[in-house]
């Protein structure tokens, strides 16, 4: 059995050197897939961290009128708690409200001037709440805009930030969406190259593959070789995939650093190496394999 495998191997081999310039070629077209692979794999995880970091920071508020009783207010906040869809509530009174605005405008002394000649607190006690998920923010301002305690809760913000939430979840659905279009165009390019150098292998060796069948050679003989040509230009695609990406991560990561501090692309890519050499050699094998058994059923009838 591991003679037989050897000698399979053997002819994979000498099938991908000897279309040399075929094999440049198709190595070369699955090389710019898996790279394109590797690059979508790269901006899904820039475009999630964006996005996670914009989803962040946005969250809505309640305001509660300034003569809500403080047993209202609390009685809005431990039923909100209750949600599943709240990642956690924060309360804010009036003098603390108060205090924080007076630190963030310490510096500014006309507006430290009136703050000090206002007679009565003017600003409002609210509740800032963090959804579990962005697309729950709707139900949660529902949830308060029928509250029976609405009345004493002068205005809900979310349909302030309605928008840029909206357009939070598209921009991530939308990345998902044409990333699944994008992948799925790019391995039929794949598989299409690969499948016509296979074809051709086929064609050019004919001849042998007749002497092989008068000779009793198993499908698997005769097959073998070019599961495995297919299966090199998978590998050798994957490692000069590779051998271009480390290099080009290695530049690009300070860049986008600068522009985006939570992306560290070249930290993300050391952490997941093994799991980015796995699925590159193995998308490659499979393209390369998926290819020429697509070519063998059409084109090698045995």
């Amino acid at each position: 059995m591991s003679v037989n495998l050897k000698r399979i191997i053997s002819s994979g081999w000498t099938n991908f050197k000897r279309n040399s310039f075929l094999s440049f070629g198709t190595t070369g077209v699955m090389t710019l897939t898996l790279l394109l692979l590797l690059g979508l794999l790269f901006f899904q995880f820039m475009t999630s961290q964006v996005v996670a970091e914009l989803e962040s920071k946005v969250d809505i508020s309640a305001y509660f009128k300034q003569d809500a009783p403080e047993d209202i207010i609390t009685s809005v906040r431990e039923e909100l708690e209750t949600l599943p869809e709240i990642d956690f509530v924060e309360y804010t009174s009036r003098d603390e409200a108060l205090a924080e605005f007076k630190e963030r405008h310490a510096d500014n002394e006309l507006i430290q001037e009136s703050l000090a000649q206002l007679e009565e607190n003017p600003l409002q006690a609210s509740l800032n709440i963090k959804a579990v998920d962005s697309t729950q923010y709707a139900s949660i301002a529902g949830f308060l805009d029928d509250h029976k305690f609405r009345a004493s809760i002068e205005k809900i913000n979310f349909f302030e930030n309605e928008l840029v939430i909206t357009r939070i979840n598209k921009i991530s659905n939308g990345i998902k969406t044409w990333g699944l279009i994008g992948t799925i165009m790019l391995v039929a390019i794949a598989i299409m190259v690969t499948f016509n150098t296979i074809r051709l292998t086929i064609y050019s060796q004919k001849q042998e593959i007749e002497i092989m069948r008068l000779v009793g050679a198993s499908n698997w003989h005769i097959r073998g070789p070019y599961l495995v040509e297919g299966a090199f230009y998978g590998i050798f695609a994957a490692i000069f995939a590779l051998a271009v990406a480390y290099p080009s991560i290695l530049v690009s990561s300070d860049k986008i650093n600068v522009f985006a501090p939570s992306i560290n692309l070249l930290a993300y890519f050391t952490a997941n190496l093994w799991q980015v050499l796995v699925a590159l050699f193995v998308a490659g094998i499979l393209l390369g394999m998926i290819s020429s058994t697509i070519a063998m059923n059409r084109h090698l009838k045995i």
